[in-house]
């Protein structure tokens, strides 16, 4: 199997990589290399012969052109992904997740040998719900039930990988919030961590009581290997961990400071910098579980063991950090 793969060099891109070459298949991994692509997360798989990368963008078209002709499967998972960043550059936002999706759609349609195309969205196109869970069917077209424009334009490149089902052979992945080793460290649950290792505070923000289905990383790896055997063309799919009890970002924040020995004075509660901040992700996942789709059970255990993974990691993450802190120096959601 010929892999293409968008974006192979981010967080969830580089664990899909570095599973399938593992497994012996060939991969194309094409990656921007925006502030979050980083190749030191495929150290490992550096000089195999069945590994190439490509330093590109998406949307330019001859480039790619030329790379999905030969493939038999595209997982494509490049997109600008933080919601903060996105509400002061929303343009790039709809230029990478919008036009780069329609970009490369339309490659895929010359791909000769093409049997899968696995487009990567995500769980927060349903937007926020306060009880029970969404069904695939949930999602309306368009963008009304996002409230970022980084959901807005993952919502908007979901519709549109589905309305090619008739020229590419589509499946559509929605995974929920995903944690594991690797993740750039602007995201809660890595920033958490590295700030408690450097002996500061965490900022928790309003009262703590926002709801994420953690999900682990090689939990959606094996989903979207799944779906690229036995996904249906034109469907799309929910990953989830379904947490029980739901895990509320103050349950996280106390694990952590649990975990390092420490005090409830190294939790801050800050004023929330969003007015609309979504209080609660929920999927329902009947639909990938009918396929053989289980998720791990023990989501607290492993999220103590991606801790302990960033504490044994602290040459990968420590050049990031300057950069990761950027976005949050504008809004000030931390005393220092």
């Amino acid at each position: 199997m010929k892999f293409l793969v968008t974006g192979g060099a981010g967080f969830i891109g580089s664990c899909f990589v570095r599973k399938a070459i593992k497994e012996g298949k060939q991969v194309t991994n094409i990656d921007k290399l925006t502030y979050s692509g980083n190749l030191n997360n495929l150290k490992e798989i550096a000089g195999n012969n069945n590994y190439q990368f490509v330093h590109a963008d998406i949307c330019e078209t001859e480039k790619i052109q030329k790379l999905v002709k030969d493939a038999e499967i595209i997982v494509h998972f490049a997109a600008e992904s933080h919601v903060t960043r996105s509400e002061t550059d929303p343009d790039l936002f709809y230029r990478t997740n919008l036009e780069g999706t329609r970009a490369l759609l339309e490659c895929a349609t010359t791909a000769k040998n093409l049997k899968k195309f696995i487009h990567i969205s995500t769980d927060e196109v349903y937007g926020s719900t306060s009880s029970g869970a969404f069904r695939e069917e949930d999602k309306l077209k368009g963008d009304s039930q996002a409230s970022s424009a980084y959901s807005k334009s993952k919502s908007l490149a979901d519709d549109l990988a589905l309305s090619y089902s008739d020229k590419v052979s589509i499946v559509v992945a929605r995974p929920t919030n995903n944690f594991g080793p690797y993740q750039y460290p602007e995201k809660a649950l890595p920033r958490w961590v590295i700030r408690l290792i450097e002996n500061k505070k965490i900022p928790v923000w309003g009262t703590g009581e926002n709801v994420r289905d953690w999900l682990y990383i090689k939990d959606t790896v094996r989903a979207i290997d799944l779906l690229i055997e036995k996904g249906e063309v034109g469907e799309a799919y929910n990953i989830a961990a379904n947490n029980k009890p739901e895990i509320r970002n103050i349950d996280l924040a106390n694990w952590f400071v649990d975990y390092f020995n420490l005090d409830s004075s190294y939790i801050q509660f800050v004023p929330d910098p969003r007015p609309h901040h979504d209080l609660r992700y929920s999927l329902n996942t009947d639909k990938i579980e009918q396929l053989g789709f289980k998720p791990s059970k023990n989501s607290k255990q492993l999220i103590l063991e991606t801790a302990k993974w960033y504490v044994k990691n602290r040459e990968w993450w420590q050049p990031l950090i300057h950069e990761a802190e950027k976005i949050y120096s504008d809004i000030k959601d931390v005393k220092r």
